[in-house]
């Protein structure tokens, strides 16, 4: 073994040299080499990509199906309109026949409020204070609940109209 004040031999000196410079070209050629850069780059980004599609596809999904309960309640709010009459079971009805959402009439809220001209809330059939005529209102809901695509979990959307009767 050699002390450290003792010169290294020249040949044993040009092998650890040879091994230190083909060592330093081979961490050289690897940084520099782009082989497999673009496939590292996709498996980093394709879960995300994915994440986002799925995300996007649950959302028009789902406004999707509130344009349908939406659509339906008007439906109910139309009838409300031409039939003043109509009973609260046959709004049901009516929403529920227009829409392929899958609901049933106990999907269907049909209420009826009324106000005064002056926007204040009364019993419908009461009297206002400035003594003007009862507005009536009704307001028909149409919800069902929606599962998310791989999460399974649901979520309820209700569509709303509201139409003046009188």
């Amino acid at each position: 073994m050699l002390e450290p004040n003792e010169i290294m031999p020249e040949r044993l000196m040009n092998r650890a040299e040879r091994k230190i410079q083909i060592k330093r070209s081979s961490i050289r050629r690897f940084r520099r080499s782009i082989a497999g850069v673009a496939a590292v780059e996709f498996a980093l980004i394709a879960p995300i990509i994915a994440a986002m599609l799925v995300g996007l596809a649950n959302y028009g999904l789902a406004m999707f199906e509130k344009m349908e309960l939406v659509s339906a309640a008007r439906a109910g709010a139309q009838l409300v309109l031409v039939d003043t009459g109509a009973t609260t079971s046959e709004i049901q009805a009516a929403v529920v026949a227009s829409t392929n959402s899958g609901i049933s009439t106990s999907d269907v809220t049909v209420t009826q409020s009324c106000e005064c001209a002056d926007g204040t809330a009364i019993t419908c059939g009461g009297t206002c204070s400035d003594a003007s005529a009862n507005r009536y209102f009704y307001t028909i809901a149409a919800s069902n609940d929606f599962t998310l695509l791989l999460l399974g979990s649901t979520i309820t959307l209700t569509g709303t109209a509201v139409v003046r009767t009188q």
